[in-house]
């Protein structure tokens, strides 16, 4: 499959390399201080990650604050923020955790707790809850790959080494120590997590920005951007930027070693003329959701048609004002729904919701003005929002220019300033077109907005969306997908249309909320063997946990907050 450049190496981790690519769109860079151009078909070995700098999300809660750049030389120190949600196999952690492949190195090992008992024929012992382990590093045995730990608190020590199938549910410990940027950056990053951070004590992050708030005591989300270290042919080792403007695909062979295990990526990554190819799930590492279609287990054998990016609708369901389950909905989803008014803290939200057409709005708690010519209002006041605008004010004898929200106030006819720092929890007032789907009701409307589903979904057995209160459409993502069917079902498929939406028992296997180890049976070359006949769609509302949803909100548009009052400088 055809990635970005950028893209593809943001999707790597350290124990996944090396991997090979070949340039599909290339670029040539004329006086170019690296001298780098690239030509279709050039074969690219990627070696090495090496982290260049760090742009960090100040947060507040779950409220940015705006972006920081970091240079891994920085000179304060960091906390880290153990990740909430455990990994459940040991594939998972090696998958997702930087660990030396010396044993004589040692670079304050990961602490993970074990959440429940385990017991497998290649411990000598069982480990029990609760136990602390250590990651030390990597060994091979009889061909397989173990991790190596030791259990903490033991005395002597107890080590043991752990077969990657080996489940459990193993929770990052809390760790108190404080630590460079560069050292969280090689050594502390969670591959397809985001690593959270707290700023040490008198921090001085306002040299980097001043826009750091002072006394900022939130937390740091972090996105490392990298130099590549490749091979290419008849070249020594070169150093690639990870923004380069190319377009590559992946040709590591997942077939040169026959019983060589693979994962979901890899198999997305495939060219689409492999497709499609029948796989065995060998091991599963799958978080405890309801987010799958249909569970995975071992042994299982699947036929992955095809890839695709899927579109689905982030909500949430919002019941007397609270937050309560998060739902991925499809984007075919048929229930009828009725648009509800949306929520907006401030007048400078409103504004960024107008765009070029009025909305009319009411406020549910008072705001006194301090500035004289700009407006006070009580609560259930309406105003029908005309345009943004820029007005003076005296403060502190001084004048200063304020941004304002004009508004007519429909009781009473006057036109007023509100400024747009001004907090009155509003909600939007319209008059509802009548029920529509989902997509239609975006085609008109910004995200985020309010609905309420008045019918449900035919197609489905039971629309878990059907007799809630409200739901807040967050915003439409794309999640990378392989389009499986189980190998049960094969003799139902026609050859003819195999790369055709199937209206069968496929299913999506979101290859970012799945975790497994795979072996390649076989691929296109059995195609001819399959059958004729059609069957009925899966179509599902997936209910994600908090923390899914957590992550799920990096992919949004997060608003701004209200502007800051004037800052005292005159206007003379």
């Amino acid at each position: 499959m055809e990635q970005a450049w950028d893209s593809y190496i943001n999707s790597l981790n350290q124990n996944s390399l090396p991997r090979q690519v070949e340039v599909t769109d290339g670029n040539y860079f004329s006086g170019s201080l690296d001298n780098l151009s690239f030509s279709k078909g050039d074969i690219i070995t990627v070696v090495d990650l090496k982290p260049i700098h760090v742009r960090a999300e100040m947060k507040d809660g779950e409220q940015t604050l705006g972006v920081v750049t970091i240079p891994l030389g920085y000179k304060g120190n960091f906390q880290l923020i153990a990740d909430p949600v455990p990994f459940e196999t040991v594939a998972d952690l090696v998958h997702s955790v930087r660990l030396s492949e010396s044993p004589m190195t040692h670079r304050s090992p990961p602490h993970f707790q074990n959440l429940v008992p385990i017991s497998t024929d290649d411990l000598p012992m069982k480990l029990r809850k609760g136990e602390i382990l250590s990651l030390i590093g990597f060994e091979e045995s009889q061909g397989r790959r173990l991790l190596r730990c030791e259990v903490l608190n033991k005395d002597p020590p107890l080590r043991m080494l752990l077969p990657m199938d080996c489940r459990g549910h193993f929770q990052e410990c809390r760790d108190d120590q404080l630590y460079s940027m560069d050292t969280i950056v090689r050594w502390k990053l969670l591959a397809g997590r985001k690593r959270r951070v707290k700023v040490e004590a008198e921090h001085r992050l306002r040299l980097l920005n001043p826009l750091v708030p002072e006394r900022f005591s939130g937390h740091l989300v972090l996105h490392p951007y990298f130099s590549v270290t490749a091979h290419l042919p008849g070249e020594n080792q070169v150093s690639i930027p990870s923004d380069l403007d190319i377009h590559i695909t992946e040709i590591t062979r997942l077939d040169c070693q026959p019983l060589t295990l693979t994962t979901m990526r890899q198999i997305y990554g495939m060219e689409t003329n492999r497709f499609p190819v029948r796989i065995k799930i060998m091991s599963v590492v799958l978080s405890e959701n309801k987010a799958l279609t249909k569970p995975l287990k071992c042994g299982q054998l699947l036929t992955i048609l095809r890839t695709e990016e899927v579109k689905k609708f982030l909500a949430t369901e919002i019941s007397q004002g609270q937050k309560g389950r998060c739902f991925l909905i499809p984007y075919t989803y048929q229930g009828l729904v009725l648009r509800r008014g949306r929520y907006f803290c401030a007048v400078s939200d409103v504004a960024a919701a107008m765009r070029h057409r009025q909305l009319c709005f009411r406020s549910t708690r008072d705001y006194t003005s301090c500035l004289g010519p700009l407006a006070s209002f009580t609560a259930n006041e309406c105003f029908l929002a005309l345009k943004k605008s820029v007005v003076s004010a005296e403060i502190d004898r001084e004048l200063h220019r304020v941004e304002v929200l004009k508004c007519l106030n429909i009781a009473t006819k006057a036109h007023v300033k509100l400024p747009l720092f001004a907090e009155g929890d509003f909600l939007e007032l319209f008059d509802d077109a009548g029920p529509g789907t989902l997509r239609e009701l975006c085609e008109v409307t910004k995200l985020p907005c309010h609905v309420r589903v008045v019918g449900p979904d035919l197609s489905m057995a039971r629309d878990p969306l059907y007799g809630t209160e409200e739901l807040r459409i967050e915003n439409i993502i794309v999640e990378q997908c392989l389009i499986a069917k189980d190998e049960a079902s094969l003799r139902d498929m026609d050859s003819e249309d195999i790369y055709r939406d199937w209206p069968e028992t496929t299913f999506e296997i979101p290859i970012e909320r799945s975790s497994c180890e795979v072996l390649v049976v076989e691929e296109r070359s059995w195609i001819d063997n399959v059958g004729k006949e059609r069957c009925t769609s899966l179509q599902s509302i997936q209910e994600i946990t908090e923390e899914e949803s957590l992550a799920f909100s990096n992919r949004l548009i997060i608003p701004c907050p209200p502007p800051p009052l004037p800052k005292p400088r005159s206007l003379s």
